[in-house]
């Protein structure tokens, strides 16, 4: 058992949402309520997530982090040149490895209570470091065979990300399709596999969603990203605010990122359904538009069920879907 998931008095977990949306004010404000928020390290700089895990210092928290991409093949590569032709851009270098070893370090220094991956598994090596230093190691998975080969390196929870959730998939393979089974087979499947504690994520909108996922067998607690969007903590942006209020349907597809995701549907999304992998310079490409909110290529990563989402501070979402969180 996670002795950390042991301690916390609410199980519903505002999920780690790279890019900005979960800030240290989040973070904060989850522990202050009884549950457990963790920093979205991913996608930033490694001066940014030294600047993030200081502002936690005082916190109980973790750090989600992307494990290093693989590079990519010729037809891939070939792909992605296609891509900036049509942007009328070059194609530049981008790191492949998101800065995972000085960011690791630096959760580490900075007394992170869980270092958590994504897109991949910690080394062996990795797990016990994380544990010498009296932290967890979790990993989301997508699949039984994930789970399998994570449970082998002696990780401590593994968090299961169905196909409704919002954001990035969390796949190890980029080039493969995701697993398309909803979240509560997928766990099943996985808890089939390993006796490891799991998180389950994707999709749980209301009191009845979460309360129904914490009774399936294996799951200690819930992780919920979109729900906490339009929080007041959140460092989700005005113009995607703005987005999420208005709502619209979702599409899990490459053509956010490179990778799959889950976002609202934009007239590149369409354009582009099948988009071979070429994260993560898509996102390098289409910056320049973006910055100009370009309405065509939005980046609003989400769930499924938009129109379910509201505002309001973090302490009311969590009281609101799990009524019994501070009992």
């Amino acid at each position: 058992m996670s002795q950390l998931l042991e301690a916390i008095t609410c199980p519903v977990l505002p999920a780690p949402m790279a890019g900005g949306p979960t800030t240290p004010e989040l973070v904060a404000a989850a522990e202050a309520a009884g549950s457990f928020g963790t920093l979205g390290l991913g996608s930033s700089s490694v001066d940014a997530a030294r600047e993030a895990i200081a502002a936690c210092a005082d916190t109980r928290f973790g750090v989600n982090l992307f494990y290093p991409q693989r590079e990519l093949t010729e037809s891939e590569l070939a792909a992605a040149r296609s891509l900036a032709a049509e942007e009328d851009a070059v194609l530049g270098d981008v790191p492949l490895d998101f800065g995972w070893q000085d960011k690791l370090d630096a959760a580490l220094d900075g007394g992170a209570a869980v270092l958590w991956s994504m897109f991949g598994v910690f080394e062996e090596a990795d797990v016990a470091r994380i544990h010498a230093a009296g932290a967890e190691a979790w990993t989301t998975v997508t699949t039984p065979e994930e789970a399998q080969a994570a449970a082998a390196r002696g990780v401590d929870v593994l968090c299961v990300q169905g196909p409704e959730a919002g954001g990035h998939r969390g796949v190890w393979d980029p080039s493969a399709e995701p697993d398309p089974r909803p979240l509560k087979e997928l766990v099943a499947a996985v808890h089939q596999v390993t006796g490891i504690p799991l998180i389950a994520a994707g999709g749980l909108r209301t009191a009845e969603d979460v309360a129904e996922a914490l009774a399936w067998p294996g799951v200690e607690a819930v992780s919920c990203g979109s729900a906490f969007l339009l929080s007041d903590e959140a460092g989700t942006s005005e113009h995607n605010r703005g987005l999420l209020r208005r709502g619209g349907r979702t599409v899990s597809t490459r053509a956010f990122s490179g990778r799959y995701a889950r976002g609202l549907e934009t007239a590149y999304t369409r354009v582009h359904p099948d988009l071979p992998l070429v994260y993560p310079y898509l996102n390098a490409l289409l910056k320049p538009r973006r910055a100009q909110l370009d309405a065509d290529v939005d980046y609003c990563l989400v769930g499924v069920d938009v129109e379910k989402i509201g505002g309001g501070s973090v302490a009311e979402i969590l009281a609101q879907l799990h009524p019994n969180g501070h009992e």
